[in-house]
């Protein structure tokens, strides 16, 4: 039987509670066995993170411990290259060939997704599940485009093909940004409900994001 996977990559540097939240409305939303949280080692778009794949990694794996159907994939923890999606979901297809895979975006993400290493084959492996953020619509950089080629009305609609298809989901926003907590950590004005108890604790206890 088909299993249905979704894939949320990310730095998660750290892992916060808007990402929980998002993870397990996409998996709720769109019927998924499973979403796994994905860190990337060097992501190919950005500025390294501040602290070691390790430690995101863990921190991860401590903020989804409870949270039904969500699960941790190491896959690129081990690379010493920048992290590729189309190169990640080649690898889980073809470790997993009888998974239906889902790759979960941001809205952000979405209008510069033209600019990804081979986006078309992206497409080819997957469908993609777009999440709202603040501060982006669908009108934006390459999404008007995509989602004319590309976009499903509805779930049932994606699930027609295994791939190439692009939703959007209507999440609730979260205000929460990974920047501002790392700055909220560094001058030790981070709100204790911002993070994950474990995940604070392990921040504190290997003393991460302190200031330079």
């Amino acid at each position: 039987m088909t299993k249905h996977i979704g894939i949320f990559g990310g730095t998660f540097d750290p892992v916060h509670p808007g990402h929980i939240r998002c993870a397990s409305f996409v998996r709720q939303y769109c019927q998924l066995d499973s979403v796994r949280l994905m860190p990337c080692h060097l992501p190919a778009h950005r500025a390294s993170p501040g602290v070691s794949a390790q430690h995101r990694a863990a921190m991860v794996q401590l903020a989804i411990a409870g949270h039904n159907g969500l699960a941790l994939e190491a896959l690129e923890l081990e690379k010493t290259s920048p992290s590729y999606t189309v190169d990640s979901l080649t690898l889980l297809r073809q470790r997993e060939p009888e998974v239906q895979w889902y790759f979960i975006i941001g809205m952000d993400s979405l209008g510069y997704f033209k600019s990804w290493k081979d986006w078309q084959q992206i497409l080819q492996l997957a469908h993609i599940l777009v999440c709202q953020r603040p501060g982006y619509s669908e009108q934006s950089g390459d999404a008007p485009e995509l989602l004319r080629q590309f976009g499903q009305p509805d779930l049932a609609s994606l699930r027609q093909s295994d791939s190439g298809g692009i939703l959007l989901l209507p999440n609730p926003l979260t205000g929460i940004s990974a920047t501002a907590i790392r700055q909220q950590l560094q001058q030790h004005t981070l709100a204790a409900d911002s993070l994950d108890p474990a995940v604070l604790n392990y921040i504190q206890t290997h003393r991460l994001y302190q200031a330079l």
